[in-house]
C-alpha cells in the first residue's frame, strides 16, 4: 500500500473549536416576538432524516427522552429518510418557526447535502442551530468473512483493482460518503461507492454479501462489531475509538493527518423566536450535563459534545464554508 500524507484542501469535516462569541449565518434575524411563558405547552416533534436504528436515530432518541423529562412534554421522533436527510430537513425549513417542529442532523451531511442537487431545497440561513449534540468517529468495517483481514489488504487491492471495491454509506453527502472519497484520494484509487437511506440498509447488505464494505458511525455498527459479525479495520479520528481500542486510526496506518468525525446538532426554522430557541437550547445544555445521558451516548459509540445556540451557528457557517470549498475543489458534484 503507497502512504501518503493527507495534503490540506483548506477545509476540514473534525471537531471545531468553540466559539463562544461568535454568530454564525444559521441565526435567526432579530425579532419583535416573544415567546409565551408556557412554552411548551405541547408535544415536540424531532425529524430524522435517516431510518431508524442509524447513528443520528439513536443519538436523537436518546436526546428526546431527555429532553421531555427537562421540558415536561413529549418530545417524540419522526422519521423521513430518504435524499441524505434533505426530505426532513426540507419539512423542517418549510415547517412553522415555533419550535415545535426541528430536525437532529449531521453536521456535515446537513450542509453539503443540499449543494449536491440540481436546485438546493434550502439553505443554511433558513435555520436556527439549537446546539451540538454529539460527535463519533467513523469506522470502516468489512464482514467477518472477507478477504480483507487488514486494511493494508483492502487498500493494495483498491489500489490494483480501481472501482472492484464496493463500499457502502448512508447517503451522498453525508460524512460517510465524505470519509470515502477522501480515502480514495489518499490512496490515489477509486471505490464504487453505494448510497443507502442512511446506515441500517448498508449494514443489512453488508451482512448479506451483497457489497464489500461499509463507512459508518460506530454506533449505528456497534452491535454487529461486538458480535463479531463485522470486523474493523480502521476508524477515521485521529485518536483510537473509546469502543474500538483495538482498532488503528488511518493516519497511523500511513494516511497521515486523516480526520473526519460525525458531528450531529438540533436546529429549528430560522425564524423562531429567540426566546424559544434559548429554551430549547438550555434544554438541551441540561440533557448533555446528565451523566444518565453521557453513559447512554458513550455505550452507542459517541460522545456528548456541548455548544449553545449561537456556538453551534458558527459551526454551521464554518462547515458550509468547507462544503463550498469542496465543491469547487471538485470532490463533489451536483448530480
Amino acid at each position: 500500500m503507497r502512504r501518503r500524507n493527507f495534503v490540506a484542501l483548506g477545509i476540514s469535516f473534525a471537531a471545531a473549536p468553540l466559539v463562544g462569541t461568535a454568530t454564525g449565518t444559521a441565526s435567526a434575524p432579530a425579532q419583535t416576538q416573544t415567546q409565551t411563558p408556557d412554552f411548551p405547552s405541547k408535544p415536540i416533534t424531532i425529524l430524522v432524516g435517516y431510518a431508524a436504528g442509524g447513528n443520528i436515530d439513536v443519538t436523537a432518541r436518546t436526546v428526546a427522552q431527555a429532553m421531555s423529562k427537562v421540558l415536561g412534554q413529549p418530545v417524540v421522533i419522526d422519521n423521513r429518510p430518504g435524499a441524505a436527510g434533505l426530505i426532513a430537513q426540507t419539512a423542517v425549513a418549510k415547517a412553522r418557526p415555533d419550535g415545535y417542529t426541528l430536525v437532529l442532523a449531521g453536521t456535515t451531511g446537513f450542509v453539503l447535502a443540499p449543494r449536491l442537487v440540481p436546485t438546493p431545497p434550502y439553505k443554511v440561513e433558513e435555520f436556527a442551530g439549537i446546539g451540538s449534540t454529539s460527535e463519533t468517529p467513523l469506522v470502516l468495517e468489512v464482514p467477518a468473512n472477507s478477504r480483507f483481514k487488514t486494511f493494508a489488504e483492502f487498500a493494495d487491492y483498491a489500489e490494483a483493482n480501481p472501482e472492484a471495491v464496493r463500499i457502502g454509506h448512508a447517503g451522498n453527502g453525508t460524512t460517510n460518503h465524505v470519509a470515502i472519497l477522501r480515502m480514495q484520494q489518499m490512496l490515489g484509487t477509486k471505490f464504487t461507492a453505494v448510497p443507502y437511506k442512511g446506515s441500517s440498509p448498508a449494514i443489512t447488505d453488508l451482512l448479506g454479501g451483497n457489497i464489500d464494505a461499509v463507512v459508518d458511525q460506530i454506533p449505528s455498527s456497534i452491535g454487529q462489531l461486538r458480535l463479531g459479525a463485522f470486523k474493523p479495520l480502521a476508524v477515521t479520528s485521529l485518536k483510537r475509538a473509546t469502543d474500538l481500542p483495538d482498532t488503528p486510526t488511518l493516519d497511523e496506518l500511513g494516511l497521515k493527518g486523516f480526520e473526519i468525525v460525525t458531528g450531529s446538532g438540533l436546529l429549528a426554522p430560522a425564524k423562531t423566536p429567540p426566546a424559544t430557541v434559548k429554551v430549547l437550547g438550555d434544554a438541551l445544555q441540561k440533557v448533555l450535563d446528565d451523566p444518565e445521558v453521557q453513559a447512554k451516548l458513550r455505550g452507542l459509540g459517541t460522545e456528548g459534545r456541548k455548544m449553545t445556540p449561537e456556538q453551534y451557528d458558527a459551526l454551521l457557517k464554518k462547515e458550509d464554508a468547507a462544503a463550498a470549498q469542496m465543491i469547487k475543489d471538485g470532490l463533489l458534484k451536483a448530480e
